[in-house]
């Protein structure tokens, strides 16, 4: 009995937190793919448009603005940050994802994404980062997480990921 006991248990640490449907997961490769070649277009509107938008809310409620105003500044920063940069590589790890559901019924996933981005003759800046999606009206938004203090943000716009830990 033991031995089952110890099989069960590894068989289900060795499964995805939760199984994504079919549909749902097309939805987010989609989401997935439209986002990387934002980025190397240089779309940053799309990018934005692609936050949460509880988070924006959040940003504009805290610096009394108006969703759109933060919506345009965050838009106007990243074009003059990336304005002159070259995406070399973007990837989100879709088959290294952990997603489950929020008790809250969202369901999220988390995808380890790296990025390779050269500005000008200075040296390739590599970031290896997380990316947290979630599928909020049947629309898949994605934010970068890079700090701890980022997922502390979307948790104060949206409680339901209180208990909901980044991956290791």
């Amino acid at each position: 009995m033991r031995f089952f006991n110890a099989l069960l248990a590894s068989l289900t640490l060795a499964l995805p937190l939760h199984a994504m449907e079919a549909a749902d997961q097309t939805r987010l490769e989609t989401a997935i793919e439209s986002y990387g070649e934002n980025l190397e277009t240089g779309n940053f509107k799309a990018i934005v448009d692609a936050i949460p938008p509880g988070v924006v809310e959040l940003i504009s409620s805290q610096a009394k603005l108006s969703p759109e105003t933060v919506r345009t500044s965050v838009t106007a920063q990243m074009a003059t940050v990336m304005g002159g940069a070259k995406v070399e590589s973007f990837m989100m790890d879709f088959d290294a994802m952990t997603s489950g559901t929020t008790p809250a019924g969202t369901q999220y996933a988390f995808l380890p994404t790296s990025s390779r981005i050269s500005v000008g003759d200075g040296p390739v800046q590599t970031s290896e980062t997380l990316t947290l999606a979630m599928d909020l009206d049947g629309i898949w938004h994605l934010i970068r997480i890079e700090q701890v203090q980022q997922y502390t943000i979307i948790r104060a716009a949206y409680p339901e990921f209180a208990d909901i830990p980044l991956p290791d």
